[in-house]
């Protein structure tokens, strides 16, 4: 479903339900649609959690990436050598969903593991484990690479399959494996969440939107409560 479909949705909806629509714009839509799409996949790991699955291949996005050669930093690594580096900083991934990290050709049979940064500390020294190449996040955000076998430095680029916080943050990273262009504007986009989570995703949407009509404000610098005692209420 794209995210113009969903949008649109929300807004009929919501000025359906109001004869002042002058407050309602597309882009709060937008940034509410992003906000609720977190919370409802949140709900949805809580409720999964345990089972094998619980992350949806209609809420994952696919990036590629570019990787440099960089050095490693004083007292990251034993022996010093070097790391392979994102050229730029990896979208924040939605807490609790690990990313899967692979080569740009699937059938390459190159062995990827993503591990927490604590861990990447300690790869890359084991000469039995060393057809493994070790990714993770480093505080600056880019992903790194390690490895004991020295022929993963030859590695210039990576997919990244993860369930992003933000879907429009990946616009400029996503795989264009069928030769179509990004589009344009973000309301071509598909919107990236499973079938039945839709719904309550609009419901939630049009009570924010509108709800925020019904918010007054204390604009009197008085040290006293000028709200109505409806608000109040």
């Amino acid at each position: 479903m794209l995210v113009k479909d969903i949008a649109y949705a929300c807004l009929d909806l919501a000025k359906a339900s109001t004869s002042d629509d002058s407050y309602l714009t597309i882009d709060h839509c937008i940034f509410l649609c992003k906000k609720y799409r977190a919370f409802l996949i949140k709900k949805e790991q809580e409720k999964n959690r345990g089972s094998q699955e619980v992350a949806s291949e209609y809420e994952m996005q696919q990036i590629c990436i570019d990787l440099e050669k960089v050095p490693a930093i004083d007292g990251s690594a034993c022996t010093g050598g070097y790391y392979l580096r994102s050229t730029k900083p990896i979208p924040k991934i939605l807490e609790g969903y690990q990313p899967k990290v692979y080569p740009i050709d699937y059938y390459q049979g190159t062995n990827i593991s993503f591990v927490s940064r604590d861990r990447m500390r300690y790869t890359g020294s084991n000469k039995y484990l060393q057809n493994i190449i070790y990714s993770s996040l480093g505080p600056d955000l880019h992903l790194y690479l390690n490895s004991s076998n020295p022929q993963f430095l030859y590695l210039k680029k990576l997919r990244i399959s993860a369930v992003f916080d933000d879907f429009e943050s990946v616009a400029g990273l996503l795989c264009d494996d069928e030769g179509e262009s990004t589009p344009c504007d973000v309301l071509d986009a598909e919107f990236p969440i499973r079938d039945h989570l839709v719904p309550p995703l609009i419901e939630l949407v049009v009570k924010a939107l509108n709800g925020s009509k019904f918010q007054s404000v204390d604009t009197k610098n008085d040290s006293k409560d000028n709200l109505p005692e409806q608000v109040r209420a």
